[in-house]
This record gives C-alpha cells, sequence and structure tokens, in this order.
C-alpha cells in the first residue's frame, strides 16, 4: 500500500486555506499587491485542524480579546498553550509538519512570509550560511505583535500608498525573526556611517518626483542599485527617520503648502500629495502635526 503523503499548504492559495480550517479568511491581502508577504485576517470556529506544512514561513498573531485554550504539535511534539493574555505568537517554519486545535471560536491573523526573502535578507545582513527559522510555541513578543495588528490593519480599507509602510514593516518582521527565532547566533553586520551623499540625494529626488504616487521601498531601492534592507538601514543613519516616516513627512508638508497656497479641496488635495482620500490625509496630518487639515487651513 502506497504511503500517504503529508499535506502541504500554500496559505496565499484560498483552496488550501479550506483544507484546513473551515472559513475563509475575513480578508487578505491577496489583491493588495503586497510583496514577499502575505496577510490574512481569520475568525474560525472551534476546530482541530488536520496535520500539515506551509510552504512558506508562518506567523500566527492572536487577536482574540478572550483566552482561548490551544494545543499545538510540531512534528509530532504537543503543548497546551492559551492564546491571549500577552501569548500572542506562534512561528510555523516552511515544511515543519504542524497542527492545532482550539476550545472555542478564535481571532487571530496569519502573516505568510517567503522562504527565499528571509534567505536573501540573511545573506544581504551577516552571512551566506543556509538559516533556519525554530519553531516557536504560543509566546509573547510585543514586537511582532505591533507588527501583525500594523499589518492586519492595512487590510480593513483602501489605502492607496500603504505598500511603502507594508515593505517597512516586512523587513522590520524578516530582521526580528533572523535576530530571534532562528538557529544563527552571531550580531547582524552593522553598516556604519549612513549612505553616500550622492547617493541620499539621488533617492530624496526620486522620492519627491513620486510622492503622489504609490511609493515603494523596493523602487526607491531598486533606483538607487542597493537592497532593501541595505537602504532603509542607510537611509535611516543618514537623516534619523525611516523611508516611511520621511514620506509621510513630505507628503504632509506638500499638502500644507497646497492649503495656504490654494483654495483646492482638501480630498483633491489628499490626491495630489499621495493618500488614498482625505480621511488618510486627515489621520497623518493629525500624527504629525496635531491638527486637522481643515484646521490648519483655517489659521492662514
Amino acid at each position: 500500500m502506497p504511503e500517504k503523503q503529508p499535506l502541504t499548504i500554500d496559505f496565499t492559495q484560498k483552496d488550501d486555506v479550506m483544507k484546513v480550517v473551515p472559513r475563509l479568511p475575513l480578508r487578505s491581502s491577496e489583491n493588495l499587491g503586497w510583496n514577499e508577504i502575505h496577510v490574512q485576517q481569520h475568525c474560525q470556529p472551534a476546530w482541530e485542524s488536520p496535520e500539515y506544512a506551509h510552504t512558506t514561513h508562518i506567523v500566527v498573531v492572536g487577536l482574540s480579546s478572550d483566552l482561548v485554550q490551544t494545543e499545538r504539535w510540531f512534528d509530532g511534539r504537543r503543548q497546551q498553550e492559551q492564546i491571549g493574555g500577552g501569548n500572542n505568537i506562534a512561528i510555523v517554519p516552511a515544511m515543519v509538519q504542524h497542527r492545532s486545535s482550539w476550545n472555542q471560536e478564535a481571532s487571530f491573523s496569519v502573516l505568510s512570509l517567503e522562504p527565499d526573502r528571509l534567505t536573501k535578507i540573511a545573506y544581504e545582513s551577516f552571512t551566506t550560511e543556509r538559516i533556519e527559522l525554530i519553531p516557536h510555541y504560543a509566546m509573547q513578543d510585543t514586537f511582532i505583535d505591533r507588527i501583525g495588528k500594523s499589518l492586519t490593519a492595512e487590510l480593513t480599507e483602501d489605502r492607496f500608498g500603504s505598500q511603502l509602510l507594508v515593505d517597512s514593516l516586512k523587513i522590520a518582521l524578516s530582521i526580528h525573526l533572523l535576530r530571534h527565532y532562528s538557529d544563527w547566533h552571531k550580531p547582524l553586520r552593522d553598516y556604519q556611517g549612513g549612505m553616500p551623499k550622492w547617493k541620499m540625494q539621488r533617492a530624496i529626488a526620486y522620492i519627491h518626483d513620486h510622492l503622489a504616487e504609490n511609493l515603494t521601498i523596493a523602487a526607491i531601492a531598486d533606483e538607487l542599485e542597493m537592497s532593501q534592507y541595505y537602504f532603509s538601514r542607510l537611509f535611516k543613519q543618514s537623516i534619523g527617520v525611516s523611508p516611511y516616516r520621511y514620506v509621510m513627512e513630505q507628503r504632509i508638508e506638500s499638502a500644507k503648502h497646497l492649503l495656504k497656497k490654494t483654495p483646492l479641496p482638501i480630498s483633491m488635495i489628499a490626491d495630489r500629495v499621495g493618500f488614498a482620500n482625505q480621511n488618510q490625509l486627515t489621520i497623518q496630518f493629525r500624527n504629525l502635526t496635531g491638527t486637522t487639515p481643515s484646521n490648519y487651513r483655517k489659521h492662514f
């Protein structure tokens, strides 16, 4: 009798998701154009999954407000868990045999990272050796929790310009996983001295030329012929803020200029400076200035 082949799941495929949970995700990044990371938000009833392996690295971020009793198996090793109360994160590396069960309806997000993505960042950051992620049962990690919930929030509405934030979160998550949850224990290479002045000028010029577009870290890094990780790290070293923060600041400065100098409707200003809608402009404007675009305009 032929040996039964282990179940392998690609969480980016809807048909595959339904092989291990009874409901489709509430929301997904499937049609958002995100690169090298896939995010799903789930609400699933009490359930026990079959044993399976993912084709990608998976980070599960618990979202339930109540404590959820769970059991999880890694390669046949079982552990009882409580999801909630801070223990919100589980890490399931690619191709590790895994199954889980929970005793009540549970809300969680699944962050799916391409293995090649981590390999590439590891190569750029500190080693040419093969690095493996280590499975982790439910645990507390406030850094991953914040990243997971930020990525989940980006699923909730059409946010033109969110790709830059997603890129930043993706890089931060990848580095954190390599530093804390891999079998590599040496420190990452520390790039010092910031970006060469001419490259910094080129990066800033590119950002300003494409400010109203859906900018990505990949596009800026490609323009400079640099890796995304290397570019992000040196950019922040050079001017003290991340590329995402710098772009938001420049968009708000452009909006302030238009609010003072033109009678354009705020909705049109939002479009001109790279926001999906007036609401997104208002949120970022308040975050950076402490007031709203309409209140700002009243004072000029």
